[in-house]
């Protein structure tokens, strides 16, 4: 019988409740104790491990290679995960707990468990074909920008080792997801001149300022939407979005500084440069009019992340393939960001494929379905005993 008959093994559980155990939230907690459990039983299992480490040298990427010679495939997931703080969890969030049909913890879905399906299946000797190698990746800070995935390529470029496909097990319900959105996140900084507010005609308003450019962003967002159409997006342009707002201290005091913080979300065919140009014209100039009355005022924009798209690529096919042959389906294009896109411009053709529901990723009692898991296990089983990769598929 296989796993998704009689639900996730043994050890692909005992995974689990380890990698739930470990609160790697992005940004402020290490990775450092999760990698060296995966590392260890990697290393019993015959692969070879490096590591590349952020500039604190709290948190790391392992990467983790079994066999020799060129291409081969590679398993890639992030092991940080959002905070649980400010949410209503009925759980431990960092203790995984289950009923009769869900495993429950923070990255249970987004996305420990295919974490941990990948660590059972590879582990076990008699699962992997030994024609090509197998690569498995663990990486940090991806919800913060994709920030420890792009490290890690560039020190495999360095090596020489360049995977021949790679699939990101990042929650898509066991389907095959080729292309997803970039993203663009930006910083808007207005500073101006304080005054009381009865004497506002002397001052320069930086809320004000900053309203008037969150307007240009909705109808920028506006015209985008009316000069593109990709029909295999859910939402079928690229969108923008202000997300964040804050200005003054007091009700009665004109503010002098005032920022908001707004995304870009691109289709993979979109320039976003091109997009993000008007509001840079904008922002040059709200600052020449507020320096007609103030000559120290200013107006900043400032990109703080950016995560490219993952376009469709005729490369990604065989990969894609290959994950239908072992058991996954046919899914749409994401409106959501992956490091998919890092690792097809490091020329490592990239597909989308893991178990969960997007849905259920970053909420309070994040959970995955046994099931689930158990179809992800027999997929990998599948997929690395050679039932459905060829070799064309990881050359």
């Amino acid at each position: 019988m296989t796993a998704a008959m009689t639900g996730p093994s043994p050890q692909a559980v005992e995974w689990l409740r380890k990698l739930v155990g470990f609160a790697t939230v992005s940004g402020s907690e290490s990775n450092l104790g999760l990698l060296e459990v995966a590392r260890a039983a990697l290393e019993v299992a015959g692969f070879t491990a490096r590591f590349t480490r952020s500039g604190d040298g709290q948190r790391a990427n392992l990467f983790a290679t079994r066999g020799a010679g060129p291409g081969g495939l590679l398993l890639s997931g992030h092991t940080d995960v959002v905070s649980a703080e400010g949410q209503q969890w009925s759980r431990p969030p960092f203790q995984m707990t289950e009923d009769a049909q869900r495993f429950y913890g923070r990255g249970t879905c987004d996305m420990k468990g295919f974490l941990a399906a990948v660590l059972a299946v590879a582990t076990r000797a008699e699962c992997l074909a030994p024609e090509r190698p197998l690569h498995v990746a663990l990486t940090y800070d991806e919800e913060i920008g994709c920030l420890g995935v792009r490290p890690m390529l560039a020190d495999l470029a360095e090596a020489g080792i360049r995977p021949g496909a790679c699939i990101i097990g990042e929650p898509t319900q066991m389907r095959v997801v080729r292309a997803h959105k970039g993203r663009h996140s930006y910083r808007c900084r207005v500073t101006g001149h304080a005054t009381h507010s009865s004497l506002s005609g002397t001052g320069v308003n930086a809320a004000e300022v900053a309203c008037a450019m969150v307007t240009q962003v909705a109808q920028l967002a506006a015209a985008v939407k009316q000069s593109e159409h990709d029909a295999g997006f859910a939402v079928p342009h690229s969108t923008l979005a202000t997300c964040r707002i804050a200005a003054g201290h007091a009700s009665n005091v004109i503010p002098e500084s005032a920022e908001f913080d707004f995304d870009l979300r691109y289709l993979p065919a979109t320039d976003p440069e091109a997009v993000i140009d008007p509001i840079r014209r904008a922002v040059a100039a709200a600052q020449a009019r507020m320096r007609e009355h103030v000559v120290p005022s200013r107006v900043v924009l400032e990109c703080r992340t950016s995560v490219p798209a993952l376009a469709h690529s005729a490369a990604a096919e065989r990969i894609a393939a290959a994950a239908l042959r072992a058991g996954a389906k046919n899914g749409l294009p994401a409106s959501y960001t992956t490091e998919g896109g890092l690792y097809q411009a490091a020329g490592i053709p990239t597909i989308i494929c893991g178990p969960g529901s997007i849905e259920q990723a970053h909420t309070a009692d994040e959970f995955i379905l046994k099931s689930e898991l158990a179809a992800c296990e027999t997929f990998l089983e599948n997929l690395l005993g050679a039932r459905a990769l060829s070799p064309a598929a990881h050359a």
